[in-house]
């Protein structure tokens, strides 16, 4: 797998396909269809992505490949023993505001995303729901942050947080056992 652009090179790349979302937006709702169960080997995320992103119009190839390289990043981080899953976020030389909107957007994105697939609220887990609730408050976080230890250290653990959650409800929902046909004899 090629090396991941960075944030701000990924925005651009967005931005030249006049798609004005953030990255860490578009990694929230790649991630959230996984949390919720859409299966690793299927190519419907890029039809998805197109529906919700750029009005069902297919993407351009080198938006298509990036598309894919973090799609195939994600699922990778997720099924790693070692929870190595991390948010794609602008680096931390970025002011926190800029970081906080872009983790509200992350939240954003995860949400629409796990809404996209998951059918079955009643279904879930008192974790997951919680889980999404957290999500429902954190994605109207007031961004503004002072460049302050405090402020840096609290936004530092609303991040830790939703990573840990992220991998929690793919834990629970998003990994299938593969499901090979089983024979429907009688005896």
């Amino acid at each position: 797998m090629s090396e991941q652009p960075s944030y701000q090179q990924a925005q651009l790349l967005l931005e030249s396909n006049e798609i004005f979302v953030m990255p860490s937006e578009v990694q929230g709702i790649i991630t959230g269809l996984l949390a919720c169960g859409l299966d690793i080997e299927e190519k419907a995320y890029l039809g998805l992505l197109s529906d919700v992103l750029n009005d069902g119009i297919s993407f351009e190839k080198n938006l298509k490949l990036w598309l894919s390289e973090l799609y195939s990043q994600a699922v990778e981080s997720f099924s790693n023993e070692q929870l190595q899953f991390e948010l794609m976020l602008p680096d931390e030389e970025e002011s926190l505001i800029d970081q906080a909107n872009a983790l509200v957007a992350w939240v954003n994105g995860y949400l629409l995303g796990f809404g996209l697939k998951q059918k079955d609220y009643g279904k879930l887990s008192d974790d997951v729901k919680e889980v999404i609730q957290d999500f429902t408050e954190i994605s109207r976080l007031d961004t503004h942050f002072d460049e302050t230890e405090e402020d840096k250290q609290a936004l530092h653990e609303v991040l830790e947080y939703v990573r840990v959650s992220a991998m929690l409800c793919f834990a629970e929902l998003g990994k299938r056992e593969s499901t090979a046909p089983t024979s429907k004899t009688l005896h």
